[in-house]
């Protein structure tokens, strides 16, 4: 059911002030002309000292503001934002586009995708049309659309079963990769976790031969160092999974 806009707190907005500082540099104009701007084409009473508290990282813009001093500055409000974009509502102030015009582009109410923005629940096509909209990587896409843990149990039980079955499974969470990409993927990961273990087995019956029955504390801690070493490949598998097309 869609929820009405409004419904929570909106997150503070990204903002880069050494970007906007170095924007605003560039361009040859003061804080007291960037105020000025703001008040005359905006209708925002922002004196000069809060151009400068911007900048200085003291306090940072609303929306709102982020879009107009965007517009001052003759660039997009993602140049401001010094990559820090992770929400479905970053992407789209980054690019300066409405709330109506991205609804638009997907062919949904305003209501629908105000909801969607913040749990998208879209289907395959409209998932790829919002990536197509937003311009987000595959990446991107994940980590807006709330998908990352999705993602993990994904590549788990790729690693721990048969990572075919989860071929389809991972295409629907990113719809933006092919299908022989995700292959590629998967299989990899396959066969570093299978060769992982395979080593790790036979390290572990060398070192359990070698140890006497009077070693019981140093089989303690051993075993709990490899305990350790044993779970950093689950948290490792996204990073990898990025990782083997440098996206």
């Amino acid at each position: 059911m869609s929820r009405r806009a409004g419904s929570a707190p909106a997150s503070p907005v990204p903002f880069d002030p050494a970007a906007a500082r170095a924007v605003r540099s560039a361009l040859g104009l003061s804080p007291a002309m960037v105020a000025r701007a703001l008040s005359d084409s905006y209708a925002m009473r922002v004196p000069p000292a809060l151009v400068i508290a911007w900048e200085t990282g003291a306090t940072h813009p609303t929306e709102r503001e982020l879009v107009a001093l965007a517009r001052v500055l003759w660039c997009l409000p993602g140049q401001l934002m010094g990559g820090r974009a992770t929400t479905l509502r970053d992407y789209r102030l980054a690019l300066d586009l409405p709330l109506e015009e991205v609804a638009r582009r997907l062919r949904l109410s305003v209501r629908d995708y105000t909801a969607m923005e913040t749990r998208w629940d879209g289907d395959r096509n409209e998932t790829l049309d919002l990536a197509r909209v937003l311009q987000l990587s595959p990446r991107a896409l994940v980590r807006a659309c709330g998908r990352e843990e999705r993602l993990d149990e994904v590549l788990r039980r790729a690693v721990d079963g048969r990572w075919q079955s989860q071929v389809e499974p991972a295409r629907e969470l990113v719809p933006t990769l092919s299908e022989e990409w995700i292959t590629h993927a998967l299989k990899s990961l396959a066969g570093e976790r299978a060769t992982s273990s395979a080593l790790w087995g036979s390290t572990s019956a060398s070192n359990s031969s070698a140890v006497g029955s009077g070693a019981a504390g140093s089989s303690a801690s051993s075993a709990a160092s490899e305990a350790g070493r044993q779970e950093s490949p689950d948290a490792e598998l996204s990073e990898r999974f990025w990782a083997l097309m440098d996206i």
